[in-house]
């Protein structure tokens, strides 16, 4: 975590070429990548959807093409589930805020639009949570498994295109990762582990507010 404040403070201490402001909304579909403290995992988990929103300021950097991204984020993830051997329903719908850097790169252009790679690396709060266990509610705020910051890195490919001199529009998809939300023990009889992996497709605007 330390390497990304540094990136955050090394990019915003660099000369500008050009600066944009955006807003971004998308679907995500999440799951969890679950093992059980035996290793195992759960054969019937499966994605949900859910919904983010997005705003944030872009600099390009060094050259022409590369960019960098600060960014706030109310992201919405979850998972349903069920467990054949007991007979239990099991559903997770989880709101974090978060706040991410990115860094993306310009690969060729399209007549005037832009196809682009692009990662993020991300800190994110829980804001609400909830577990369905049956005909159960359960309130996941002071969860040890998912009240507690969570660290996820994505990473995709976008297409951008001017509408005019001042606004662009985007389409863009990416995959994510977190790390480990819970982690096993060395003890053998305690391997419980817990990720959150997700697949999102959104839209968004451009906004320049220093011509490049």
């Amino acid at each position: 975590m330390k390497k990304i404040t540094l990136l955050i403070f090394l990019c915003l201490g660099i000369t500008s070429f050009g600066q944009q402001i955006y807003i971004e909304g998308g679907k995500t579909m999440s799951s969890f990548d679950y093992k059980n403290s035996q290793g195992g995992g759960l054969d019937n988990l499966q994605a949900s959807p859910h919904s983010f929103m997005t705003v944030g300021y872009r600099n390009q950097i060094f050259t022409k093409n590369l960019n960098v991204s600060l960014g706030t984020s109310y992201a919405g993830y979850g998972a349903i589930g069920s467990d054949d051997s007991v007979g239990n329903y099991m559903e997770w719908d989880i709101n974090y805020l978060e706040f991410n850097v990115g860094l993306d790169y310009e690969l060729f252009k399209i007549k005037k639009g832009k196809l682009y790679l692009k990662g993020i690396a991300s800190m994110a709060f829980l804001l609400q949570g909830s577990q369905t266990l049956n005909n159960m509610v359960i309130d996941l705020k002071d969860n040890d498994n998912f009240d507690k910051t969570l660290y996820n890195f994505t990473g995709g490919f976008g297409f951008s295109h001017p509408i005019s001199d001042n606004l662009s529009f985007y389409v863009q998809y990416m995959r994510g990762r977190s790390i480990t939300l819970k982690e096993g023990t060395a003890v053998t009889s305690d391997q419980e582990q817990l990720r959150i992996v997700s697949d999102n497709i959104s839209f968004g605007l451009l906004i320049n507010i220093l011509k490049k």
